[in-house]
């Protein structure tokens, strides 16, 4: 009886580390994928930066750069630019990182 119960609980004791393994091994692909196509993604970018963003938009639109964040543009990764313009406007202009092109709100 007691060899029974030794050989179930070893067998439980094995199938725990198999499910943790497989566990920890799921985690490790996924956050590698995850990693691969964020990178493949950043080299089909055009716009790779903030101050890419802004030198495009300034080469575009004369004006006062005021602020540049982060933004989704047609559904691209992209960057918002808030500008003031020489007669004092305020305006926005969109930067597709994914196609480099530049648009005004």
């Amino acid at each position: 009886m007691k060899t029974a119960l030794s050989i179930i609980l070893l067998s439980l004791s094995l199938l725990t580390v198999q499910t943790a393994t497989a566990s920890t091994v799921h985690a490790v692909t996924s956050m590698m994928a995850t990693s691969m196509k964020a990178n493949s993604q950043q080299q089909k970018l055009k716009v790779h930066s903030k101050e890419q963003a802004l030198q495009l938009a300034k080469r575009q639109y004369r004006g006062k750069v005021l602020k540049v964040q982060s933004s989704r543009v047609n559904g691209n990764p992209g960057y918002s630019v808030k500008l003031l313009s020489n007669d004092g406007v305020v305006f926005y202009v969109k930067v597709d990182a994914k196609t480099g092109r530049v648009s005004r709100n």
